[in-house]
C-alpha cells in the first residue's frame, strides 16, 4: 500500500499508536526513576521480564499491519538510500520506534539494577537512558569507576 494513502487514511491511528508507543514504558522508567526502591519497581524493572513483555506488543502491532497488508516493499537493494525509504514508512517507522523502545528500557533496568546492587540511585542516568538510549552508559560507566566498583 502506498505511504500517502496510510497517511491520508490512517493519520489519527498513526499518531495515537505513535503515542502509545511512547508512553508505554512510562510507568516502569517513572518508577526506576521517582521510586528506585519500591518493591513493585524491584519486581518488575528485570531486564529479562520486561523487553519480552514489551515485545508481546511489538509482535501484536505486527501482527495486525500484517492482516492489513500495510507492511513495507522488501527492500530492492542494500543501500543507504533504500533503507532511508523503507524507514519513511509509517509501519516501518512504528515497529523500528517501539524496538528502539524496548532497547532503552533493557539498557534502563540493567543499569538500574547494577546501581541497586552497587549502593547508589543512578536518577540522572536513567533519565539519560530513556531519552537518548546507549550514550547514557558513559556517564553511568564512568561514576562505577569514580566509586572503585566493579563494572561487571
Amino acid at each position: 500500500m502506498p505511504i500517502w494513502l496510510i497517511d491520508i487514511f490512517a493519520a489519527s491511528h498513526l499518531d495515537s499508536t505513535f503515542w502509545f508507543l511512547a508512553c508505554m514504558t512510562l510507568p516502569l522508567w517513572f518508577g526506576m526513576i521517582v521510586l528506585p526502591d519500591a518493591r513493585l519497581v524491584r519486581l518488575l524493572a528485570q531486564p529479562l521480564l520486561v523487553a519480552p513483555l514489551y515485545c508481546a506488543v511489538l509482535f501484536v502491532l505486527l501482527w495486525k499491519w500484517y492482516h492489513a497488508s500495510l507492511f513495507p516493499d522488501p527492500m530492492a537493494e542494500l543501500s543507504y538510500s533504500a533503507a532511508q525509504g523503507l524507514t519513511r514508512h509509517p509501519v516501518a517507522f512504528l515497529s523500528f520506534y517501539c524496538n528502539f523502545q524496548i532497547m532503552n528500557l533493557a539498557l534502563g533496568s540493567m543499569m538500574y539494577q547494577k546501581s541497586l546492587r552497587s549502593g547508589f540511585r543512578a536518577p540522572i542516568e536513567l533519565l539519560l537512558c530513556w531519552l537518548v538510549g546507549a550514550p547514557a552508559l558513559v556517564p553511568f560507566v564512568v561514576r562505577l569507576l569514580l566509586r572503585r566498583q566493579s563494572i561487571r
